[in-house]
C-alpha cells in the first residue's frame, strides 16, 4: 500500500503542468478554464511568464532577473533549451509582452533523488528583458497567511477538459497545514501546503511552475512554485495544492544566477 502511495504521490509532481495536453495554435476564450474558482486578474504583474512550447502555454513562470525565470522542474523534465519559449509581461498568454527564448536550463539537484520535492528550476533568457523582476519573500508566512496565486490553467477541474485561455487569472489564498497535503508527501521545510477558502477552487493543470505571492496590489512577493496537486485524486481543486517554498532555496536560486 506505501509503495502505491508513493508511485501515486510521484506521478502527482506532473498533474499541473500542461505538457501532456493537446496543443493548440491557438488560446481559446472559455469562461469554463484558468485557475479553478478563479476570475481575471486585477492588475498587471509584469514579471509573470508564459513558459511555451511550439507557441503554446505549457506551464507559468516568474522573471526575477532580468535574464533569468524561475518555474518548477517538473516543466523542463527531458527538454533542451531550444525546445522552449517565453512570452513575459502580458496577462495574454498568445500576444504582447517580450518573447525571448532560452539559452540554459539548471534543475535544483535534488529534483534527481527526491522527486517529488526540489521541484524548481532556473531558465537563463537568451537576452535580458526590461520588465522589473519579482522579489523573492525571507519567509513563506505561518500556517493562515494570506497570499495569492496567478496563472492560466485550467478551471475545470480534470486534465483534458479544456484548453488553457488567453487572459491570466488569479485567485486568493492561504497557507494551511501541512497535514492537508500529508497524502502528497509533502516536505514541511521545502513546500507550501496551500488552501483556498473556496469550495472547488485551487491551481490545477496548466498552473505548474507559476507564483505563489504574499504581501499587497503593486507590492508582491514570490513565495512558492506551483509544483502538484495535495490529493492522490487527479482532479483539482478537490484538496488544497503544493508550492515549492521559493524561500527555502533563496541561497540555491540567488548563487545559480550570479
Amino acid at each position: 500500500m506505501r509503495r502505491t502511495l508513493m508511485l501515486l504521490g510521484s506521478a502527482a509532481s506532473l498533474a499541473l503542468s500542461m505538457a501532456m495536453l493537446p496543443a493548440t495554435a491557438n488560446a481559446v476564450d472559455d469562461p469554463g478554464t484558468l485557475i479553478l474558482g478563479g476570475h481575471d486578474a486585477t492588475e498587471r504583474y509584469d514579471w509573470m511568464a508564459s513558459l511555451q512550447r511550439g507557441g503554446n502555454h505549457s506551464c507559468g513562470a516568474s522573471l526575477i532577473d532580468k535574464k533569468w525565470v524561475l518555474t518548477a522542474a517538473h516543466c523542463v523534465q527531458n527538454t533542451a533549451p531550444a525546445d522552449l519559449g517565453l512570452r513575459i509581461g502580458s496577462p495574454n498568454h498568445t500576444t504582447g509582452g517580450t518573447e525571448v527564448g532560452v539559452s540554459k536550463i539548471v534543475v535544483h539537484p535534488d529534483y534527481a533523488t527526491k522527486n517529488p520535492n526540489g521541484d524548481l528550476a532556473l531558465l537563463k533568457l537568451d537576452r535580458a528583458v526590461s520588465q522589473k523582476p519579482v522579489k523573492i519573500a525571507n519567509d513563506s508566512g505561518a500556517t493562515n497567511t494570506p497570499s495569492r496565486i496567478i496563472g492560466w490553467g485550467l478551471t475545470c477541474p480534470t486534465r483534458g477538459c479544456g484548453e488553457p485561455p488567453a487572459q491570466l487569472q488569479e485567485l486568493d489564498t492561504r497557507v494551511v497545514a501541512d497535514g492537508q497535503c500529508s497524502l502528497s508527501q509533502i516536505d514541511g521545510p521545502t513546500e507550501i501546503c496551500t488552501g483556498s477558502d473556496k469550495p472547488l477552487a485551487n491551481a490545477c493543470f496548466g498552473d505548474s511552475g507559476g507564483p505563489q505571492l504574499e504581501g499587497e496590489p503593486g507590492d508582491w512577493k514570490l513565495t512558492g512554485i506551483t509544483s502538484r496537486l495535495g490529493s492522490l485524486v487527479p482532479i483539482c481543486g478537490m484538496a488544497p495544492s503544493v508550492y515549492t517554498d521559493a524561500t527555502a532555496y533563496k541561497a540555491w536560486i540567488k548563487s545559480t544566477i550570479s
